[in-house]
């Protein structure tokens, strides 16, 4: 039997930190459990948490949601100053407990512990390198291959930093780690700044999380976003900062001079603002809320609708059809309701089966949508599963017309850095122009947001934006599989599963 597919992409994992320099606080783990009970909408798979107890670790961790996973006996047992924490969706070939995080290695100088979010796109050729130098992997997990890499590194560099820099120079994809190591807590961004990481602060105590609302739900301070190539390093001498410098670009004709443009390519995922994030988020200096907002508004300049009314797609499209509505004039309504008690690990046999699913986790205010002309505002269209059962739940509720306007441009691209598009074949609109995608979903018209449109709405981004799944740039590189070959920069000929 399979589980229930989202039509909307998956974050792969959300992480926390906290780290007193004191070595007072011996509630850590707890610090660390409301953190990631702010972020499990980035992953509701597993959860765990590791904490150091006077220079041990001790892990806990399991499948299930974090209030699921940790009893109060369990927090009550896990003291230290110190504590990592994780939530996760799967990757592929990353299943059951034993993919769950963080993870645990011996190394030179003591345990490590180690909590990802985002992917490798070299990790294949990686492991294949290890394994023939006697490695073995219980998992497929890239977190254990980081961990691996970085205790070989161990072995000869000076620092745990050196180790994380030469470990750096190994890897390619889009990543921000934590690191619990015997007297220290690290954490890491990968040089695109792709997947997010922010700096906060509580009562003496350090917090690293991969958004600012976990440093908000445990009474913190946020200070800063983490920049891309950073590695923080909490201790019990306070805060400390260094940069990664990538090694230098192998040109390919003698006596070239490098574009600096392609060097700074690439920032943050952009379909953080468009999905993944918690409205009440800010990355990289950017609000989620106003971004949506903003999007919306975009949305009702690029693709007007003549309708009376305007609802979101709970929840997702909510703020951005607050913004479409401003813009346009066509009043804001409720007309879709959604049941938030469809369980995450329902089960389906079939694939009609799964697809009835959304009828019980979404149902429309017949008395508010009977008899109008709609504006429904969505986030993004992945699949086009739920669209065309959202779209189909109105007119069975009497809507007359629906319009389905979406506040991101198509999503065409898989995506290698974190997030469950792994082929282009999992996206409606890698082979269907616009009116393939209307007929799809069953709209009466339907329009997208311009890419432009979107980034401009990130206003009070401090960096760049990684828009790959939109428009196939992949700045931290491509993963190629065995017997997969390019066949123009960032994209594949053929892509598998």
């Amino acid at each position: 039997m399979t589980r229930i597919r989202s039509d909307k992409p998956r974050e792969a994992c959300g992480v926390f930190a906290v780290h007193d320099p004191s070595g007072a606080t011996t509630d850590a783990a707890r610090t660390a459990y409301f953190g990631l009970f702010a972020l499990q909408h980035r992953g509701q798979e597993s959860a765990g948490i590791a904490v150091n107890r006077g220079g041990s670790q001790f892990c806990h961790k399991d499948k299930g949601l974090v209030v699921e996973v940790f009893s109060d006996m369990a927090l009550n047992l896990m003291t230290g100053h110190a504590a990592i924490g994780h939530v996760r969706y799967p990757m592929q070939g990353d299943h059951g407990v034993a993919s769950a995080q963080p993870m645990t290695i011996d190394a030179r100088g003591g345990q490590i512990s180690l909590a990802l979010n985002g992917a490798l796109v070299n990790a294949e050729e990686l492991r294949e390198s290890l394994e023939s130098q006697g490695a073995i992997f219980e998992t497929g997990s890239d977190a254990e291959l980081l961990l691996t890499l970085l205790a070989r590194h161990r072995l000869t560099a000076p620092r745990l930093e050196d180790a994380v820099k030469r470990l750096m120079d190994d890897v390619r994809g889009g990543y921000a780690l934590v690191l619990l190591a015997g007297d220290r807590t690290i954490g890491v961004r990968d040089p695109h700044g792709i997947r997010p990481l922010c700096l906060g602060r509580r009562d003496g105590a350090y917090l690293l999380a991969s958004e600012s609302c976990a440093v908000d739900a445990v009474d913190g301070e946020f200070l800063r976003d983490v920049d891309p190539g950073e590695i923080v390093t909490l201790s019990a001498s306070g805060l400390a900062s260094e940069r990664y410098v990538p090694p230098p670009v192998q040109l390919p004709i003698p006596g070239a001079v490098p574009d600096p443009a392609s060097a700074s390519r690439g920032g943050l995922c952009l379909f953080e603002f468009v999905y993944f994030a918690r409205p009440d988020s800010f990355l990289d200096g950017a609000s989620v809320y106003e971004s949506r907002l903003e999007a919306g508004r975009a949305l009702a300049e690029e693709c007007p609708a003549s309708a009376d009314m305007v609802i979101g797609a709970p929840d997702s499209g909510i703020v951005a059809a607050i913004g479409y509505a401003q813009r346009s004039g066509i009043p804001y309504g409720s007309g879709l309701l959604k049941n938030r008690y469809v369980g995450r690990t329902f089960i389906a046999p079939t694939a009609a089966e799964r697809e009835s699913m959304v009828d019980l986790k979404f149902s429309a205010l017949r008395t508010s949508v009977e008899g109008k002309r709609l504006v429904l505002i969505d986030d993004s269209i992945v699949r086009g599963i739920t669209t065309r059962r959202l779209v189909q739940i109105l007119k069975d509720a009497g809507a007359r017309e629906v319009h389905v306007r979406i506040a991101s441009p198509p999503v065409r691209h898989p995506c290698y850095y974190g997030v469950d598009i792994s082929t282009r074949q999992e996206t409606a609109a890698s082979g269907m122009d616009l009116e393939g995608i209307r007929a799809l979903i069953g709209a009466d018209s339907l329009g997208y947001l311009g890419l432009p449109g979107l980034i401009a709405a990130t206003r009070g981004l401090l960096g760049g934006v990684c828009a790959s799944c939109f428009d196939g740039s992949f700045p931290a590189g491509v993963r190629v599989l065995r017997g997969a070959e390019p066949d123009a920069p960032g994209r594949l000929k053929e892509e598998r599963a």
